[in-house]
C-alpha cells in the first residue's frame, strides 16, 4: 500500500491559501503540484511600483504568529515591523477618535456583560447586530464593534453572523498549536506584500513543487485535491464530482471591493496611525482608509492612503468608472483631512466578488459541509470562507486543511 508520502497532492488555486497549503504539504514530505487559472500566482495580494511610492492591491500585512514566523524564516523572507505612528487606530465621530464612546455607552457595556453572565457567548443564528445591543448596547455595537468588523469583514452587521465571527469556524483538521510569536501585531516584507507571494514561489520551486499558470482545473474523482480558492469557484468546480459539497458553498454570498491609493504632498498637520474607520452615519462612503506612509517604512516619501470601498453596504460601486470612483474618493478625502487636494497620482483596483460574506447564509452553509466529505475523499476543502477573512486565519487553515489531508490519505 503507498504511503502518504508517496501520494501526489492537487492544490487547486495559486493564492495565498493554494501556495500556503502546497508549504505545508511539502514541509510533510508529500509531492505536491499547484494549479492556478490565471497568468499569476497570489490571488488578490500584488504590490505595484509607481512613481510616487508602493500601491498594494489588497492586503498591506499580516497579523504575526509563530507560524509565520516559522514560514518567512524557512523560505528567507525578511518580514519588518510597522513604524510606531500605526500604533494609532482611529474610528470617526465627528471626527477621528481613537476612543469614540462616550462614558453612557462605556457604561452601558459593563452592566450589559452583569446582565448577561452566562449567555455571553452568541447564539446560533444570532446577527454581529443583534449580540452587540443585547451584550455592549447600541452605541459601542454602533460606533465600536460593527465599524471594526465592518472594516475587517466588508459586511452588514445586521446580516453577519456572531457565532462565525466571534467564536471561530473549527476547522476538521486541527494543526499542531505554533509557538508564540516573538514579535506582535502586523508585518510585512520590506518591499511590499508581493515579496511574500515570490518568496513562497520560489521556496516551493526549489524543492520541486510544480506551479502549473492558466489552467482551467478540474476535481478528478479518487485523485487527492486540496482545493483553495474562494467558495464561488470551489462550488463551480464542485459542482459535478461532488454535488453535496457544491450545493452550501453556492449559496455564499460574495462580496466586491474597490481600493484606491493617492498620494499626495506631505503637510505638517497631517494624521498619522494606522488607519480611520467609518460609521455609515458619519457621511463617507468609504469603509475606511488606510495611512500608508505611517504604517511601514520605505513605502512612499509623499502621504499615501489607500480607501476601501465597496462590500455588503455599497454593492454599486465596483461598477462605477474611474472617474466617478476618483470623485467620491476626493469628497472623503476633503471631509477626512479638512482640505480639497490634487492627487499626485492615484490608482484604482477592483475586485469583484472577492470576499465571502461573513453572514448567516455562511453560518448555515459551513454546518452542512461537514456531512458531505466522507463522500468526497479523498477532497479538502481550504480558504478564506472557513475560519476567518484575515491572512493569518488562511495560513492556520491552511496548516489545518494538510492535516487533514494527512489523515485521510
Amino acid at each position: 500500500m503507498n504511503t502518504a508520502k508517496e501520494r501526489r497532492v492537487t492544490v487547486i488555486g495559486g493564492g495565498f491559501a493554494g501556495l500556503t497549503t502546497a508549504y505545508y504539504l511539502q514541509q510533510a514530505g508529500v509531492k505536491v503540484r499547484v494549479l492556478e487559472k490565471s497568468s499569476r500566482p497570489g490571488g488578490l495580494i500584488g504590490t505595484l511600483r509607481t512613481p510616487h511610492g508602493l500601491v498594494e492591491t489588497a492586503a498591506n500585512g499580516i497579523l504575526n504568529s509563530g507560524r509565520l514566523e516559522a514560514l518567512c524564516a524557512e523560505a528567507g523572507i525578511r518580514m519588518i515591523e510597522p513604524r510606531r505612528e500605526s500604533r494609532a487606530r482611529y474610528i470617526w465621530r465627528g471626527g477621528p477618535r481613537k476612543f469614540p464612546l462616550t462614558a453612557g455607552e462605556v457604561v452601558r457595556i459593563g452592566t450589559g456583560l452583569l446582565t448577561n453572565l452566562g449567555r455571553i457567548k452568541p447564539a446560533p443564528g444570532e446577527t454581529i447586530t443583534r449580540w452587540g445591543e443585547r451584550v455592549l448596547g447600541r452605541g459601542a455595537t454602533f460606533y465600536g464593534l460593527s465599524t471594526a468588523l465592518g472594516g475587517i469583514y466588508a459586511g452588514d452587521s445586521d446580516r453577519m453572523s456572531a457565532s462565525l465571527i466571534l467564536r471561530g469556524q473549527p476547522g476538521r483538521g486541527a494543526a499542531p498549536k505554533p509557538p508564540k510569536p516573538k514579535i506582535r501585531g502586523t508585518i510585512a516584507p520590506a518591499g511590499g506584500m508581493q515579496e511574500l507571494i515570490d518568496g513562497l514561489v520560489r521556496y516551493l520551486e526549489q524543492r520541486g513543487v510544480e506551479i502549473r499558470y492558466n489552467v482551467e482545473a478540474q476535481v478528478v474523482p479518487g485523485e487527492p485535491t486540496i482545493v483553495s480558492t474562494s467558495a464561488a469557484a470551489a462550488a463551480e468546480l464542485l459542482r459535478e464530482v461532488a454535488p453535496g459539497l457544491a450545493a452550501p458553498l453556492s449559496r455564499i454570498e460574495m462580496l466586491s471591493l474597490v481600493t484606491v491609493t493617492s498620494f499626495y504632498q506631505p503637510v505638517p498637520e497631517q494624521l498619522n496611525g494606522f488607519g480611520c474607520l467609518f460609521p455609515r452615519d458619519q457621511g463617507f462612503r468609504a469603509r475606511g482608509v488606510l495611512m500608508n506612509d505611517a504604517i511601514f517604512a520605505g513605502r512612499s516619501d509623499y502621504r499615501s492612503e489607500t480607501w476601501i470601498l465597496g462590500g455588503a453596504l455599497d454593492r454599486v460601486i465596483v461598477n462605477r468608472s474611474d472617474d466617478e470612483i476618483a470623485a467620491i474618493v476626493a469628497t472623503d478625502h476633503e471631509r477626512f483631512t479638512g482640505r480639497q487636494e490634487t492627487p499626485l497620482g492615484l490608482t484604482i483596483t477592483r475586485w469583484p466578488n472577492a470576499l465571502p460574506h461573513y453572514d448567516l447564509t455562511l453560518e448555515k452553509a459551513l454546518a452542512e459541509l461537514p456531512n458531505q466529505f466522507d463522500q468526497a475523499a479523498p477532497l479538502v476543502l481550504s480558504g478564506n470562507y472557513l475560519g476567518g477573512i484575515g491572512l493569518a486565519k488562511v495560513l492556520d487553515r491552511s496548516a489545518a486543511a494538510v492535516q487533514e489531508m494527512l489523515a485521510r490519505l
